[in-house]
């Protein structure tokens, strides 16, 4: 049998038509042909592997945006530090800041307290008086008192018979006598003015004083005598001596 001649294949006949017809629209002629084939081979080997492995065929990531530019700031803004005043940059000087209108408070200074070591002041004791006995009491009623050297005699037509309280320090009358009686001192009574002779009283017995109330002669018991007492009577013109 005759041979039959093999018809030329063009390398795009094995593609298909459709790829075929954009490798004729590209150009004729085997450097256009090649260009395309190289392009195409390249294609068909990454999807073979793709499927070869059983990984989806990669996608060329979309172009990556430009990622805004964060500016970094030494003190972030946060609600605390926006109520708080901005810090000065410069701090015044005490020569240069402005004055306030308050005048400086003058620091207290306190006395250094005394060592113990130091030695106590001597107790100053005031020894006060002890205090006037009856007696004195008496005796301080009678201004420029005179004692007699003896008991002188003297008469009256009636006159009134006093003695001190020297507890109360009160002056009580004991009643009325008439007659003789016997004085031992002149003086001038104190606070009045009048003249005066001290006549010794035995108490309920002498002038005829003899009813004299209990409440009296628990005083005079209260002042520390028992039977005589001092008392005395105005130097009236009633009182003559004997």
């Amino acid at each position: 049998m005759p041979q039959q001649k093999r018809a030329k294949l063009k390398p795009y006949h094995l593609l298909p038509r459709a790829l075929a017809a954009t490798i004729r629209r590209m150009g004729k002629g085997w450097p256009g042909t090649l260009v395309v084939l190289a392009w195409v081979v390249s294609l068909l080997t990454g999807c073979m592997e793709a499927l070869q492995t059983g990984q989806p065929i990669s996608v060329a990531p979309p172009l990556l945006r430009p990622s805004p530019t964060v500016v970094a700031t030494a003190n972030p803004v946060t609600p605390a530090t926006m109520s708080q005043s901005p810090p000065s940059s410069v701090t015044p000087t005490p020569a240069t800041a402005a004055p306030t209108g308050r005048t400086p408070a003058t620091p207290t200074v306190s006395a250094p307290p005394l060592p113990s070591s130091a030695e106590p002041l001597p107790t100053l004791a005031l020894h006060a008086p002890p205090p006037p006995s009856n007696e004195e009491r008496w005796r301080a009623q009678q201004i420029d008192r005179q004692p007699f050297p003896a008991p002188q005699a003297y008469t009256t037509t009636g006159s009134e018979l006093w003695w001190y309280d020297p507890v109360n320090q009160q002056h009580v009358i004991l009643g009325h006598i008439t007659g003789a009686f016997a004085a031992q001192a002149a003086f001038t009574l104190r606070g009045q003015g009048v003249p005066a002779l001290e006549v010794p009283y035995h108490v309920n017995i002498s002038y005829r004083l003899t009813a004299l109330s209990p409440a009296l002669l628990d005083r005079i018991k209260l002042a520390g005598y028992s039977e005589w007492i001092e008392t005395y009577v105005f130097a009236t013109p009633s009182i003559s001596p004997r």
